[in-house]
């Protein structure tokens, strides 16, 4: 998104919300946290924000809504529905073809299962447990990819960048030092 795209859009919210005071100062914040977002799907977000709800729309609330857009079906589905893929491919594949059943699983589903063991799922004696566990897994799964998917790539390297060099600081200080001085 362009700076220009930015006040175009701050623009539309101030029309809904004429309360709203924009400053240079909101106009570069918004365009730093979504800037990294093409526009006509940031515009999508903001318009279907605007007709839910009776307040302007945050960038936390845009973001969301950018990411829940542009999310692929094949992502939107929920634990149930990735349990039934794996039963599914246990009564088709079976414990020996692994790689069959993994590939037959949308990408999500298919790493809760390596996460988990396929052997050790299809040859549990309490499916109800682990049907359990994994449901309990593929939602944390899914939450932990939706929270990376809000954040811009920028941030997501800055991060990154941090816990990488706290990691080195820990291992050149020893065990004994704190994460936090």
């Amino acid at each position: 998104m362009k700076p220009t795209e930015t006040i175009q859009l701050l623009a539309v919210i101030n029309a809904a919300f004429p309360n709203m005071q924009v400053t240079e100062a909101m106009v570069n914040l918004w365009h730093e946290l979504l800037g990294d977002l093409d526009f006509n799907l940031v515009k999508a977000a903001v318009k279907k924000l605007l007709l839910e709800s009776p307040y302007p729309p945050t960038i936390a609330d845009i973001r969301k809504q950018v990411v829940e857009i542009a999310t692929p079906p094949e992502d939107r589905i929920d634990a149930a529905q990735a349990w039934g893929e794996v039963m599914k491919a246990i009564r088709f594949y079976g414990y020996y073809r692994q790689e069959e059943a993994l590939a037959s699983m949308s990408p999500r589903t298919a790493k809760v299962v390596r996460y988990m063991g396929w052997q050790e799922i299809c040859t549990s004696e309490r499916p109800d447990v682990v049907r359990g566990q994994f449901m309990k897994m593929y939602e944390t799964v899914a939450n932990r990819e939706k929270q990376e998917r809000l954040l811009p790539a920028s941030l997501r390297a800055e991060i990154k960048e941090l816990v990488d060099s706290m990691s080195m600081k820990m291992l050149e200080e020893g065990p004994e030092s704190e994460w936090i001085s």
